[in-house]
């Protein structure tokens, strides 16, 4: 999951770069590997929107396969993770994305989508910055529970060390991604946002994760618990992950997160995304 949340303007994530690019990026890098291959054409020499880059996972998977990559994530803390290395990039919302209609070949919107209360408009507001025929890639976490058990093991070891989640996790968790978090979910969003030759598909996505430290660093390194996590003493970081690891070690087996990904495009001439507003308003989905 890159990411695109703030509360007013506290920055969630800005504790989360180090974690997220060296912990977390063992689970969704190669999902956004994965998502990139999914592509309905080549990528190479288009311009792709990255959006909730976070750290650029994906950009890192749209250079690999020959793309220019443009990133936009709500985290300033998140964007400048190797800032040197990275594409252009721009802080803006999802739902509000800071680019001008049709700015770009093709968008790819790894684990962001379930960041956001309405994410029908977030997919109208990626399509509307696509090109008509371009392609709308994305993924979220499926909401089935049948892979949480060994990552329960981990958080029950953070909270037994004193850690409360804060109230924007209990929101993402309980409210936003259940929103899309099946394939009806996300085919209903993406065809009531203009998507057309919607597919959308749910699977166990292998991501090479085997080794409970490599799962234990995946769990450590989400934003939720970052703040904390660096408020500790580094000893007892390192003993914190190591009591999650045992937790681990007796349960273990290759990591296998269930994911919804869609792979669809933007129409080619006009449709859903060019009717015009009722009563002449602007409608953030209209190609103009």
């Amino acid at each position: 999951m890159d990411c695109d949340i703030t509360d007013g303007d506290e920055d969630r994530y800005a504790a989360a770069a180090t974690g997220w690019a060296t912990g977390a990026a063992r689970v969704y890098g190669p999902l956004a590997t994965q998502l990139v291959a999914a592509a309905p054409h080549p990528l190479a020499g288009r311009r792709v929107l990255d959006a909730g880059a976070g750290t650029g996972l994906a950009s890192t998977a749209l250079r690999a396969v020959g793309a220019h990559p443009v990133a936009v994530d709500r985290s300033p803390a998140m964007l400048a993770w190797d800032a040197d290395h990275r594409p252009p990039a721009v802080a803006g919302a999802l739902e509000a994305l800071p680019l001008r209609d049709d700015a770009v070949d093709d968008t790819v919107a790894a684990f962001v989508l379930n960041h956001v209360d309405d994410p029908t408009a977030a997919l109208a507001e990626l399509a509307r910055v696509t090109r008509p025929g371009g392609a709308v890639l994305a993924t979220v976490a499926a909401a089935t529970t049948r892979h949480r058990a060994v990552r329960d093991r981990i958080d029950a070891v953070v909270a037994d060390a004193g850690f409360v989640p804060p109230p924007w996790y209990a929101h993402l968790t309980r409210a936003q991604a259940p929103l899309l978090g099946d394939v009806a979910a996300m085919t209903a969003a993406a065809e009531s946002a203009g998507l057309v030759d919607v597919v959308v598909t749910e699977l166990a996505a292998d991501v090479g994760v085997d080794r409970p430290e490599d799962l234990v660093d995946y769990r450590l390194g989400q934003a939720h618990v970052a703040a904390w996590l660096a408020g500790l003493p580094e000893a007892d970081r390192a003993a914190l992950r190591g009591a999650a690891v045992d937790a681990v070690t007796p349960v273990m087996a290759p990591y296998h997160p269930p994911v919804v990904t869609l792979v669809a495009r933007t129409p080619d001439g006009p449709g859903p995304l060019s009717a015009p507003a009722p009563d002449g308003q602007h409608d953030p989905r209209r190609r103009r």
